[in-house]
């Protein structure tokens, strides 16, 4: 399918982080710090995905140049570290044409990422930033700006996984 030849494609986070500039690296880094001390946080986001069956892939469209690929690369990459059954390859935006087949997606807002099944059927996406974000008003976005919603881009995701039982 697109999406498994996509995903071979694709880079690790590793790989992508690195071909930012030393700006664009610092600013992720200084997110995924931020992250990082949020412990507590972080295995109650995971809770729901841990224990599902089957393996599942995360394919990313990120940019190095995109502010919210800065906060929201290392949440999906940590997830993917902490849960053995789920690995992630990030591609470019202009890669993701096959994203726009997707249900309710007219464009590729970055970072948007498809989690895989096994046979690489879409069973949801990430679009942009967490739906809390998404869907809330400007004292939200202001949270999410501050980097308050780190986590929740795990959130999102592990309940995706938990979904797919």
């Amino acid at each position: 399918s697109a999406f498994a030849t996509l995903f071979k494609q694709g880079k690790s986070p590793e790989e992508f982080i690195a071909s930012g500039t030393a700006e664009q690296i610092a600013d992720l880094r200084r997110w995924q710090a931020m992250l990082e001390s949020q412990t507590a946080a972080i295995e109650k986001a995971l809770a729901p995905a841990q224990g599902v069956a089957g393996d599942f892939r995360l394919l990313v469209a990120a940019e190095m140049w995109c502010p919210d690929c800065h906060r929201n690369i290392p949440p999906m990459a940590l997830l993917c570290q902490r849960l053995p059954n789920i690995a992630m390859a990030i591609i470019s935006r202009d890669e993701a044409a096959p994203f726009l087949t997707l249900p309710g997606v007219d464009k590729v807002k970055i970072p948007m990422a498809v989690l895989l099944d096994n046979a690489f059927t879409p069973a949801g996406a990430f679009i942009e930033r967490p739906a809390s974000v998404v869907n809330g008003d400007a004292q939200q976005l202001e949270a999410y700006r501050r980097g308050e919603r780190l986590v929740e881009t795990i959130s999102d995701i592990s309940a995706m996984i938990a979904a797919f039982r």
